[in-house]
């Protein structure tokens, strides 16, 4: 049997938990704030690409080839210089094609470097169709652009005339 006495104790132990309970329960509030920050002004950066100075569309560039006359086997070769204009580096990438009924007899490609040799070709490794080529924005990179009619064109491609066609496609990279 529980006496008086242990009766109150644990009366008074019961009735200290509930209002400690409840005292931990009523001091729950918490404080809280927020606030909001926002970016300076910015701009994004832009692509522009520019073969000798002058932009691809709505008029390409010509290349022009001195003399342009052609005979089997004779190549003749030009200069041309792709310029990163724009605010961020890109890579850029060529696709060279001939046209015309010169064109199934009619090699074009294109070589790093601003030199063009004695007999009319461009020095150096060809880029490869798809190789990309990084330019910063800023600089510019010479090219040799190569047109050689073929040493087996027949004799149906006397007087004909042709067009080499070299596509420049630039993506941007964010900086080169």
């Amino acid at each position: 049997m529980i006496s008086a006495r242990s009766s109150v104790r644990l009366r008074a132990v019961l009735a200290l938990g509930a209002v400690l309970g409840l005292g931990s329960v009523g001091t729950l509030a918490a404080w809280s704030a927020s606030t909001t920050t926002t970016s300076g002004n910015f701009v994004t950066g832009h692509v522009d690409i520019k073969v000798n100075g002058s932009e691809g569309a709505p008029t390409p560039t010509t290349i022009s080839l001195t003399p342009n006359t052609l005979v089997p086997g004779q190549s003749r070769a030009t200069i041309v210089t792709v310029s990163n204009v724009g605010s961020i580096g890109f890579d850029y990438t060529t696709a060279a094609a001939a046209s015309g009924t010169l064109g199934a007899n009619l090699a074009v490609t294109v070589r790093p470097g601003a030199t063009v040799a004695a007999d009319g070709t461009c020095p150096g490794t060809a880029v490869v169709t798809g190789t990309a080529r990084r330019t910063a924005s800023g600089a510019s990179d010479p090219l040799c652009v190569q047109l050689t009619l073929s040493s087996t064109a027949p004799t149906t491609a006397q007087g004909q005339t042709g067009t080499a066609t070299v596509t420049f496609t630039a993506t941007g990279v964010g900086s080169a």
